[in-house]
């Protein structure tokens, strides 16, 4: 039992042994592998490089514009003043109708003045045949020159008589001076008027102006002739053109009066209506992103990371031209670059990334 016992020790001592001996030589090669590996991965660290989402963007035109609000106005308004005292007998036309030019508005009763007139051309009858009689006369030497000179001053005397009842008459009838819409200060039948009193208003909205305010920083780039939008306050549109710039600006408000005209033949669009003006006075190239690509360098210059051709990333200051809801326009860029999307903060000027082509779109940081 003795000897069983020796000999079961003397096998696990051997076996010990052999384990010991074998884990030391597994060891030096297992470190060898180990080693090879790990400088395996190292090289293989040192080569990878940062990846970044690009989009390649072109430069495209945009028009710069300037844009106020102004109001409606209509090209021309003119009070009717009466040139004769009357009653005002009756009527043509209602306040808010459009009538032609020269068309009538109202008529005063014509009292006396047919009378006058009547017994004004008889006086003019009489002047003429004295005037014909003494001119016969001083032909035959029976009249002097200046008795001829008299007669031919009362002939001219009656003419004008007959003139001013003529002009007299004609004025009882209010007459519009060019098309437009009969407004405020319309007669009514049996008022009674007086010289100077306004009869009526006529409005032409056919142009109508759209009448701005542009600043002084503005104002040389807003010339007559140039095209021009509107939008009403009720969302309609209209295109027209500039047809007036002040030269002296406005000593409130240091501002400069223009004049856009639109068509408006149905006269829809009425006098004194809000309008937004949108001038299209200079056309740029830019690029549009989003907020979020641009970024700051050490110096705090605002700018965007590109990816150059042999794959550095290069820092572009910009400028920005106008801000939009959903982005930006800058500028001082090439036409063409790779603009990094996604991954600018994580990379510096100078380092050498691996690009991801992405859609040519700008995406925010949620999109990735």
């Amino acid at each position: 039992m003795k000897n069983k016992s020796v000999i079961t020790a003397i096998i696990l001592a051997v076996l010990a042994i052999g384990w010991i001996l074998t884990g030391q030589f597994g060891s030096e090669s297992a470190n060898g592998e180990a080693s090879e590996e790990t400088m395996s991965a190292a090289t293989t660290e040192t080569a990878t490089t940062m990846k970044v989402r690009v989009a390649k963007l072109d430069a495209i035109p945009r028009i710069e514009t300037v844009g106020v609000t102004g109001r409606t106005e209509a090209s021309r308004k003119v009070e009717l003043r009466a040139e004769t005292d009357g009653q005002v007998v009756e009527l043509y036309v209602q306040r808010g109708e459009v009538i032609d030019a020269n068309a009538p508005i109202a008529r005063l009763r014509a009292d006396d003045r047919p009378a006058k007139l009547s017994e004004a051309r008889a006086l003019l009858s009489q002047r003429e045949i004295e005037f014909n009689a003494a001119a016969k006369l001083t032909e035959k030497g029976f009249r002097s020159e200046t008795e001829k000179a008299g007669a031919q001053a009362r002939l001219d005397a009656a003419r004008a008589v007959v003139e001013q009842m003529e002009i007299d008459i004609a004025r009882t009838t209010f007459r519009a001076p060019f098309r437009g819409t009969v407004g405020v200060g319309h007669v009514e039948r049996g008022d009674y008027v007086r010289v100077g009193d306004v009869t009526a208003t006529i409005v032409d909205l056919d142009p109508i102006l759209i009448v701005g305010h542009v600043s002084e920083r503005h104002v040389s780039k807003v010339n007559p002739g140039m095209p021009g939008t509107i939008t009403l306050i009720n969302g309609e549109e209209h295109s027209g053109i500039v047809s007036f710039v002040a030269s002296v600006s406005d000593p409130a408000t240091r501002t400069y009066r223009f004049e856009l005209e639109v068509a408006n033949p149905d006269q829809t669009i009425r006098d004194g209506l809000t309008a937004q003006i949108e001038l299209p006075v200079d056309t740029t190239t830019a690029h549009f992103v989003t907020p979020s690509v641009l970024t700051l360098n050490d110096d705090g210059v605002v700018g965007i990371k590109t990816v150059e051709a042999d794959n550095t990333v290069r820092f572009r200051p910009v400028s920005t031209i106008a801000d939009e809801p959903d982005g930006v326009w800058i500028g001082g860029l090439p036409d063409s670059i790779r603009l990094i999307t996604v991954g600018q903060e994580f990379v510096i000027h100078g380092e050498t990334v691996t690009p991801v082509e992405g859609d040519a779109r700008i995406v925010t940081d949620a999109d990735s």
